[in-house]
């Protein structure tokens, strides 16, 4: 937009055309940037036409691989799996958890949360907890407690240490038996 001020409007030639105005001022584009301008539009849909062609003709060359490929990125996204997992073991703060067949019981000492603790870093502002639930013993767990108290993190604590120890990662607390568990339920 080329600005003119109202004052000056006699010097703007015929050609140009007013796109808008205020008291003060008024705007105008240039014959050669109308011109230029319907070019560029004609381009862009050109290029909206190629590209979506070009994709209909990428995809239709996919199609003919695309199980390879599915494969191949199933590997990889498990590979990068287990280097997280692995990552996460070197961690000096983490255990081995105990994976029992036979037994029915989840005993972690000195938990704590693995995303909250990660969050907090090394403020140490999570304090540890310590989980006893046996199949012969102490099955159930009522928790309560204020709003905010971390209920929901406690219990979320206990569930992902679990289905951490399922999967044959470390896990952050001091130690940690677990039974094999085929589900978890909380309310």
């Amino acid at each position: 937009l080329i600005e003119v001020k109202n004052s000056h409007m006699s010097c703007v030639p015929s050609s140009w055309v007013m796109v808008s105005s205020t008291k003060a001022v008024s705007r105008f584009h240039s014959p050669f940037i109308i011109e230029n301008y319907r070019h560029l539009n004609q381009l862009r849909e050109q290029l909206i036409l190629v590209c979506g062609a070009e994709w209909l003709n990428f995809l239709d060359h996919f199609s003919e691989h695309y199980h390879p490929v599915s494969k191949a990125i199933g590997h990889l996204a498990t590979i990068d799996c287990l280097f997280s997992l692995a990552q996460v073991a070197k961690q000096g703060d983490y255990c081995r958890p105990v994976v029992q067949d036979n037994r029915r019981e989840i005993i972690i000492k000195n938990g704590r949360h693995p995303v909250i603790d990660v969050l907090l870093g090394e403020q140490d502002q999570y304090v540890p907890n310590t989980t006893n639930l046996s199949g012969d013993g102490e099955r159930v767990m009522i928790i309560t407690g204020p709003n905010m108290g971390g209920k929901s993190s406690y219990i979320k604590q206990v569930a992902l240490i679990t289905v951490m120890a399922q999967i044959g990662s470390y896990v952050p607390a001091e130690e940690s038996t677990i039974g094999v568990v085929d589900g978890i339920f909380t309310r």
